[in-house]
């Protein structure tokens, strides 16, 4: 296991629909370990096993569930 962690600064998190629309969309991929969602300070920190899967792939679930993670 090649363990990292990447996190997303998410401006259009507001509300605790959001929060658990994005657990929904990261926490059944495969690879993923752990998912952490801050509605005040709009960050996403997601925990991965590299080998399984990337951190674009990650992005794009964050995208497809309708927001803008951002660097």
């Amino acid at each position: 296991m090649q363990l990292q962690e990447k996190a997303w600064r998410v401006p259009d998190i507001e509300c605790e629909g959001c929060v658990r629309s994005i657990h929904r969309a990261l926490d059944d991929i495969d690879g993923v370990v752990q998912v952490e969602v801050d509605l005040l300070t709009k960050t996403v920190r997601v925990a991965f096993d590299a080998q399984r899967v990337g951190a674009d792939a990650l992005r794009a679930q964050i995208e497809q569930a309708g927001f803008t993670p951002q660097e």
